[in-house]
């Protein structure tokens, strides 16, 4: 028999993404997000309602989906927490405008969604973002000569935890727990 399990919350393993936007203050900006799903055309992302990313998003309509592979996990862990600082020149990423959504493509991630906010829902602090993908990129390494998306070149990094411990999990074995790299990245300029 299962055991009830008491916990404020429960990520049972969600591809980590960089959220693009526009943003009144910084021009442009980026953070973390783990909380989505897809089907078909649509994604529906949740973020926080007090943070920049939700304001922004609310006011201009549009965003990516910035989705990384694991060579970009020091970025992507700072992009999370960072906030209210303009993160792409900090974080010395490269990306270029979308002319369609007018939010940033990073040039580093292998897969990207261009989204157009259809609604959003908010409930209990949190900001339900229901939207359109209006184009999907990807690296030309990850198509075969069909066109077809090589699933098994892609591999994403996955979030997943509870109220006591949260962690990135990759495709093999690998458990690393969240802020592990950016204190790798502390010790290792304490050094220097």
């Amino acid at each position: 028999m299962k055991q009830s399990f008491k916990t404020n919350k429960l990520y049972y393993g969600f591809p980590v993404f960089i959220l693009g936007y526009q943003d009144q203050n910084f021009g442009y900006n980026i953070t973390t997000c783990s909380s989505s799903y897809s089907l078909g055309d649509w994604i529906v992302i949740g973020v926080v309602a007090k943070e920049n990313a939700a304001e922004q998003i609310k006011h201009y309509q549009q965003f990516t989906v910035n989705i990384p592979d694991e060579n970009l996990m020091l970025e992507m862990e700072q992009a999370g927490f960072i906030s209210h600082r303009e993160k792409l020149k900090q974080l010395g990423l490269d990306y270029e405008i979308s002319e369609q959504t007018q939010a940033p493509i990073l040039e580093v991630c292998p897969v990207v969604l261009e989204c157009q906010v259809d609604r959003i829902d908010e409930e209990e602090g949190i900001c339900h973002i229901f939207a359109k993908i209006v184009e999907r990129f990807v690296d030309p390494e990850l198509l075969d000569d069909k066109g077809h998306f090589k699933n098994d070149r892609f591999a994403p990094t996955y979030f997943m935890g509870d109220g006591h411990q949260r962690v990135y999990r990759y495709l093999d074995d690998r458990i690393n727990p969240m802020g592990s790299f950016i204190k790798k990245a502390k010790e290792k300029d304490d050094k220097s």
